[in-house]
């Protein structure tokens, strides 16, 4: 009698293992492909995604406006430190005051800078001064700006934190404070 019960278990592991193996590669195949597309790099950096900014980002354009931002807003930013020439190195600090950035409504508006060296690692906001912040730290650190283009954007800072409006004025006052207007 034991030796039918042992005939049997092997007999029942021998076929469960030829199931087993049967659906061994289709299962496998489908893990493999899961773990391809996990495995897949998502690109997670902010992007400003008003269709027009799109369009004009790296292109020298101000969003906002819709217009050739490079050699107007070079302009004006050499003017800003009187000794002609960029103060703000290959940065144009501009800030934009768009609705529909990131993905929200048309009908909320949230502040950004059109530059993309400025706005990048950085999102849109609905605080100005989270923008104003996040543009100093770039013009102090990688765009290259004289001493005079950073207590430009210091300067600026103040004027825009002490402002209770959260509107096109206030991007407009951060511009004019830079030159840039």
């Amino acid at each position: 009698m034991y030796s039918r019960v042992v005939l049997i278990s092997i007999v029942a592991a021998m076929a469960s293992s030829n199931v087993i193996a049967s659906l061994l590669p289709f299962g496998s195949s489908g893990v493999a492909a899961i773990l391809e597309t996990r495995d897949t790099p998502v690109e997670v950096a902010p992007t400003i995604n008003d269709k027009r900014a799109n369009e004009d980002k790296g292109k020298g354009k101000d969003a906002a406006k819709g217009k050739d931002a490079s050699a107007a807003d070079a302009g004006d930013a050499g003017g800003a430190g009187g000794a002609g020439g960029n103060v703000f190195g290959k940065c144009v600090p501009k800030m934009i005051f768009v609705g529909g950035l990131g993905n929200r409504p048309a009908t909320e508006f949230t502040f950004q800078s059109s530059d993309p060296i400025c706005s990048q690692g950085q999102g849109e906001a609905l605080n100005p001064n989270i923008i104003t912040n996040h543009i100093k730290d770039v013009v102090n650190t990688k765009c290259d700006a004289t001493d005079a283009g950073k207590a430009l954007v210091a300067d600026a800072i103040v004027k825009v934190a002490a402002l209770k409006d959260r509107n096109q004025a206030t991007a407009d006052t951060w511009n004019q404070a830079l030159g840039l207007a």
